[in-house]
């Protein structure tokens, strides 16, 4: 018969990688999502400032036209409609047309006459001058609209306010065309947009592998704190079995005889041997009142006595020697084993042996630890009368709780306890355990 070990559920693992994959693909969600949202707050804003420099270049480029190009050319001859003054503004002003962006250029007065447009037939015209235009005018500054004041179409006019060779106030207007201007707000995004969204992807790519290790390093703490509480709930139950199984061993045994020998003297009647009878239960009574004080005292200090298994495992071989059992140990490299491992082991050769003192009628007993690799095995062989296996459920159920216990404790350290036994044939109790209790694993009953 062997004993299962006790051990973890391997679909609460499975819960911690769903869980883990989870945090992290939501991270990610959520981190691409930021990603998108700066991009296109980062994409709006770029716009706008690429608009503002597009427009203030563009502003630059008509001062520029009006106080170096056209400037030199606006003579009083132009104003009063001589041709061969208009031609030498038109030969000025046909390289810029050319070339672009500029797209129209016109000349006015301060009553808002044209002077001079590359328009046809609008030379002569009269527009009013807007406020900002006439504001232009005076200071000599810059101002831009949509519009012209001679042809209102879709386009972008800069107003420079200019002097004439004869100090005459003059209005030039410059105008181009607005996808002009949004081509060279887009060309100055493209050169810093890849920049810009691929530092975004990077930072976001980083954060996902650094995401996935502190989720998983969180887990691992989750894990780790549920592996405590489980073993902090089933200790209570582990405990129970010890403590069941060391009153199967020592306190019941001395009871149930004397109630015997009681129901035996009251059956009887009052002849026999009345005053023994008595004094025989006094001294059971006062023993059973003993071992329960030791079980106390033991369960406050270390249950393997001495400072190894060796010294312990000698103890337990000289009481049986003192009752006539020959007991031989075989074992080697005691000394360095985990103090957890050697009490199982001890506990384990304890109740075997007192099992086989009371109850096998063996006259050999030999105990061999060996360790291997990773593991150390226990064999206790008895040349007693053995037991019949298929009877051991049914004395389970009765109250003998020896062996059932005894395996309860080996499970609970992670090893495995193996009885074998047949009428007449002996018995073999062999007892595996790991030496290393941290690499104990928890596994679900079963």
């Amino acid at each position: 018969m062997t004993y299962p070990t006790v051990g973890w559920q391997s679909r609460r693992s499975a819960h911690w990688r769903h869980s883990t994959a989870a945090s992290v693909a939501q991270f990610a969600v959520a981190g691409l999502a930021a990603a998108a949202l700066l991009t296109v707050i980062t994409a709006s804003l770029a716009r706008r400032a690429g608009t503002e420099a597009a427009s203030g270049s563009f502003e630059r480029l008509a001062v520029v036209v009006a106080g170096s190009v056209l400037a030199p050319q606006l003579t009083r001859e132009l104003r009063q409609g001589d041709p061969t003054a208009a031609a030498r503004v038109s030969a000025a002003v046909q390289p810029l047309l050319v070339a672009g962006p500029v797209v129209g250029v016109s000349v006015l007065s301060s009553d808002g006459q044209v002077v001079w447009s590359d328009v046809p037939g609008a030379i002569g015209t009269r527009h009013p001058l807007s406020p900002d235009e006439r504001r232009a005018l005076a200071d000599g500054s810059v101002v831009t609209e949509s519009g012209t004041t001679q042809d209102p179409a879709d386009l972008l006019t800069a107003s420079v306010g200019v002097r004439d060779v004869d100090r005459e106030a003059l209005l030039v207007q410059v105008s181009e065309r607005p996808v002009d201007v949004q081509q060279a707000v887009l060309t100055m995004w493209r050169q810093f947009a890849a920049v810009a969204v691929g530092a975004i992807v990077a930072l976001e790519l980083i954060h996902i592998p650094l995401a996935a290790r502190l989720a998983h390093r969180v887990r691992g703490h989750q894990e780790t704190e549920a592996a405590l509480l489980d073993a902090a709930v089933t200790a209570s139950d582990v405990e129970r079995r010890r403590i069941a199984g060391d009153i199967h061993d020592t306190i019941v045994p001395g009871l149930t005889g004397l109630a015997y020998e009681l129901d035996a003297a009251r059956m009887a009647g009052s002849g026999g041997d009345g005053g023994g009878l008595l004094a025989r239960t006094a001294d059971g009574v006062r023993r059973s009142i003993a071992e329960l004080r030791a079980m106390s005292a033991h369960l406050s200090r270390t249950p393997l006595p001495g400072p190894s298994l060796g010294p312990a495992l000698a103890g337990l071989a000289d009481r049986l020697e003192a009752g006539g059992i020959h007991v031989t140990v075989t074992a080697a490299g005691l000394e360095n084993l985990p103090a957890r491992t050697a009490d199982v082991l001890f506990r384990c050769a304890r109740e075997t042996l007192r099992n086989v003192a009371a109850h096998s009628g063996a006259e050999q007993v030999t105990v061999t630890i060996d360790s291997g690799e990773g593991t150390v095995t226990m064999v206790i062989d008895d040349d007693g009368r053995g037991f019949d296996q298929a009877r051991l459920s049914t004395s389970h159920d009765a109250g003998h709780l020896g062996l059932h216990a005894l395996g309860g404790v080996v499970a609970d350290a992670g090893g495995s306890l193996t009885v074998s036994s047949a009428p007449g044939q002996g018995t073999r109790v062999v007892v595996d355990v790991p030496l290393d209790p941290s690499a104990i694993v928890l596994r679900e009953s079963r």
